[in-house]
C-alpha cells in the first residue's frame, strides 16, 4: 500500500513538472525574438539599477540622490580660466527653474555689440531624473559650446523625475523658451540675436528638444520674434517595448545598462504608462505627422550617435525616418564610442562642434 501511495504521488509531482514546462514552452514562443534573446540574458550579469546611479528611493517615492556622486559647481563672471562668463537667473521660483546663460570672454569685453550672438538653448541629460545646469561635465560643455560656436547658451534647468514626471520636463523647456523670446535679461537684450536661435539636447535633452521642437513648430506665432533655425539631437534617449539589436547587443553595458534604461522610463514616464508612451517611442502617436510643419518651416535637424551605444539603432532609424519625410536633416554616427561621449570625451566634443557648424555657420 506505502509502495502505491508513494507511485502515485511521484507520478502526480512528474505530471505537475511536465505541465509546467509545457506552458513555459508556449509561452516562450509567444514572445517576440528579441523577448526571447532577452529572457536569456537579463540576468546573464544582474545590475543593481539604483546602486549604478547611485540613488536611493525613498518610501514616499521621491529620491535621494547620493551628492557626493553628484559634485555642483557654480556660476561665474570673474572665472579667468573659463572660456565663457555665466550667470544664473530664475525661471519659475514656485518650480525651482532656473537658467545658466554662458556670454563668450571675447564677446563680454565689450559692454555691446553690432553683430550679436546665435542663442543656443541647451537641455542637459540624466535620463530626466539626474544631473543640473551645475554638473561640471554640463557647465563646462555649455562653457566650451559658447566659446567654439560663437553663441549665447541658455542650459535649462528643469524639474526632475520622478518627483515631477514627464510632460514637466517639457513645460519646463517651454517655459525657458517663453523667457528667452521677452528678451529682458541684460545679456540677451545686449548680444543675443532672436532671430537665430538653435535649440539642442544631449540624451534625455535630446528627447525633451524633439517633443518640445514638435510643439513649438505647431505654435510657432506663440513663439515670435524667437526664431527657431533648428533642432541638434545628442544620443537622444528614446525606448520601446520591443528591444533592438543594440540594446541587446549591449545589454549590460557600462554607461547605460537595460535595467538602468528601463528603470529610467519607469522613474519618468507617467503613472500607469509604459514604455509604447509617445514620451518614449518616438514611432508611436502622432508625433512622426507633425514633422511635416518642420519640413515646411525649413528647420534643419541634427542626430549623432555611435554603435557603442546602446540607443544607436533608435538614434539610426529616427534619422531614416525624418529623411524620408522630406525635413533637412543631417547625421554624425561614429564607430565605438559610448553614451556621453560628446559631453565628456574632448576630442568627440570637437567633432561635436565641427558638425555643428557645419550647417549652423555664425
Amino acid at each position: 500500500m506505502r509502495n502505491l501511495t508513494t507511485t502515485s504521488a511521484t507520478t502526480a509531482a512528474t505530471t505537475t513538472v511536465l505541465l509546467f514546462l509545457i506552458l513555459l514552452y508556449l509561452h516562450i514562443q509567444k514572445l517576440t525574438p528579441s523577448q526571447k534573446i532577452m529572457s536569456q540574458l537579463q540576468y546573464s550579469n544582474p545590475i543593481n539599477p539604483y546602486n549604478r546611479l547611485h540613488i536611493i528611493q525613498n518610501s514616499d517615492g521621491t529620491l535621494t540622490r547620493l551628492p557626493e556622486f553628484y559634485p555642483t559647481i557654480p556660476p561665474s563672471t570673474t572665472d579667468t580660466s573659463a572660456p565663457s562668463l555665466s550667470k544664473d537667473v530664475i525661471l519659475n521660483s514656485d518650480h525651482n527653474t532656473s537658467v545658466r546663460i554662458f556670454l563668450p570672454k571675447n564677446v563680454s569685453n565689450h559692454e555691446k555689440t553690432s553683430k550679436k550672438l546665435p542663442i543656443l538653448v541647451f537641455v542637459h541629460g540624466g535620463g530626466f531624473v539626474l544631473c543640473s545646469v551645475a554638473t561640471p561635465v554640463v557647465h563646462e560643455f555649455c562653457s566650451e559650446s559658447a566659446s567654439q560656436l560663437g553663441a549665447l547658451v541658455v542650459s535649462v534647468e528643469y524639474r526632475l523625475a520622478p518627483e515631477h514626471r514627464l510632460p514637466a520636463q517639457y513645460d519646463d523647456v517651454l517655459e525657458a523658451l517663453n523667457w528667452v523670446k521677452e528678451g529682458k535679461d541684460e545679456w540677451l537684450k545686449n548680444y543675443g540675436d532672436l532671430t537665430r536661435c538653435v535649440m539642442m539636447g544631449e540624451s534625455a535633452g535630446g528627447n525633451i528638444v524633439y517633443h518640445v521642437g514638435l510643439k513649438v513648430a505647431n505654435q510657432i506665432d506663440d513663439f515670435k520674434p524667437l526664431i527657431i533655425k533648428g533642432l541638434i539631437l545628442i544620443q537622444p534617449f528614446f525606448g520601446g517595448v520591443e528591444r533592438t539589436k543594440s540594446e541587446i547587443r549591449l545589454v549590460n553595458d557600462e554607461d547605460l545598462s537595460l535595467v538602468v534604461n528601463d528603470l529610467l522610463w519607469d522613474l519618468s514616464l507617467p503613472v500607469g504608462s509604459n514604455r509604447s508612451h509617445e514620451y518614449c517611442d518616438p514611432f508611436v502617436g502622432d508625433g512622426l505627422k507633425l514633422w511635416d510643419r518642420v519640413r515646411d518651416l525649413g528647420w534643419k535637424i541634427g542626430v549623432t550617435g555611435c554603435d557603442g551605444d546602446p540607443l544607436f539603432d533608435r538614434n539610426v532609424k529616427l534619422g531614416k525616418l525624418l529623411e524620408q519625410k522630406g525635413v533637412g536633416v543631417r547625421s554624425l554616427f561614429d564607430k565605438g564610442g559610448h553614451h556621453g561621449m560628446f559631453l565628456s570625451n574632448p576630442p568627440k566634443t570637437k567633432e561635436l562642434f565641427d558638425f555643428v557648424n557645419s550647417f549652423f555657420p555664425v
